[in-house]
């Protein structure tokens, strides 16, 4: 299992059109392409709030070969979304975690 890390820093001023956007436009895009199993969105929390909040986005991927299709066939399309819709009020770097030990 694979777990696709996006971590955002919101400006301030369009966080809350941000948040709406994410829940009604792109998490549904995200969902379509039927590569991600779940999805969660979170606030960091105990950090410099001052400019906007900033979020994690976790998508989980059944396997390596699933986030591959993902990588080659969505997430760029997703990106540009992102950048068009938002440009620099939205900075994202996203990292890839392998899930190595699960507990329930």
């Amino acid at each position: 299992m694979l777990i696709y890390n996006v971590t955002s820093k919101v400006n301030a001023r369009q966080h809350s059109a941000w948040l709406s956007w994410m829940e009604r436009a792109y998490l549904p895009a995200v969902m379509e392409s039927g590569t991600v199993e779940k999805y969660h969105l979170t606030r960091l929390l105990g950090v410099d709030d001052t400019d906007g909040p900033t979020y994690a986005l976790l998508m989980t991927f059944k396997s390596r070969t699933v986030f591959d299709n993902y990588q080659e066939k969505y997430a760029l399309g997703h990106q540009k979304a992102i950048k068009e819709k938002w440009g620099e009020a939205v900075l994202s770097f996203p990292s890839i975690l392998d899930v190595v030990l699960k507990g329930e």
